[in-house]
């Protein structure tokens, strides 16, 4: 169920991500709903993480080292993004970023929920 939850709300971070760095207007309250979704990531991803240590530990930490430094770096892609600062650069790593996640955190989970 922890599995579902965290990501159903990788798909919902993703389009919220997409959806405040698109706008030009009235994108601060897609940038709040994605941290709120950091929120039930924090809290999914300890539970799943004791599960997948016991499995693979390597990869387990180094999803968790990957997640934190993709939540910096959608903070400081808001934060560009406040000040009219936000170049491709910083797009296309995050991009790099999330797909990085998403690989280690399909191999964490052994394919699963697929």
């Amino acid at each position: 169920m922890f599995l579902w939850i965290h990501l159903i709300f990788a798909i919902v971070l993703i389009a919220l991500v997409i959806a405040s760095l698109a706008k030009k207007q009235g994108y601060k309250p897609y940038m709040m709903m994605s941290r709120v979704s950091y929120l039930v990531f924090i809290i999914t991803g300890v539970i799943l993480f004791f599960k997948a240590f016991d499995r693979d530990p390597l990869f387990a930490l180094l999803k968790v080292l990957i997640a934190i430094l993709l939540i910096g770096l959608i903070e400081m892609t808001y934060a560009a993004k406040a000040k009219d600062q936000l170049t491709k650069g910083m797009i296309y790593s995050l991009v790099c970023g999330f797909v990085l996640v998403i690989i280690v955190g399909f191999i964490v989970a052994q394919g699963r929920p697929f």
